[in-house]
């Protein structure tokens, strides 16, 4: 599908396990060219978590059935990913030219607002629970 839009689709990957098929060596690195497209495609979760970091719109396709990880963290903050199972190609492709607009770009944006503020959240409530020593006998 990439090949019949006028783009130039650049691979990658966001491994750092020194198999990097694309020769970038930090996640620093996987970050920066990640951030840098107007669209990402991806079926992992680092893929779909730096492009919603950089407010970069994410064409994610959970390739477990069912659904998983990619699924769980793309409901948590109200961002559409495609399964596996029920993928339409009309409507991926749809979705596609969509996310290559410039209008795009803000609801990535809101979308990573919305993760910074959980996070946020989480943090504060964590910090302020009371600390219980554990102690074990045996």
């Amino acid at each position: 599908m990439v090949h019949t839009r006028s783009c130039v689709p650049v691979s990658i990957d966001t491994r750092l396990d020194g198999h990097n098929a694309t020769n970038l060596r930090t996640a620093a690195e996987v970050e920066s060219a990640i951030a840098r497209m107007d669209v990402v495609l991806t079926t992992h979760l680092h893929g779909w978590v730096l492009a919603l970091k950089n407010g970069v719109p994410v064409l994610a396709l959970d390739s477990v059935s069912g659904g998983a990880k990619v699924t769980a963290q793309a409901q948590a903050v109200d961002w559409p990913v495609y399964s596996i199972d029920r993928l339409d190609p009309a409507e991926w492709a749809r979705a596609f030219d969509v996310y290559l607009t410039d209008e795009a770009r803000a609801p990535a944006r809101s979308c990573a607002a919305t993760a910074v503020r959980t996070i946020d959240e989480l943090r504060t409530e964590f910090l302020v629970l009371p600390i219980f020593d554990a102690v074990c006998t045996a």
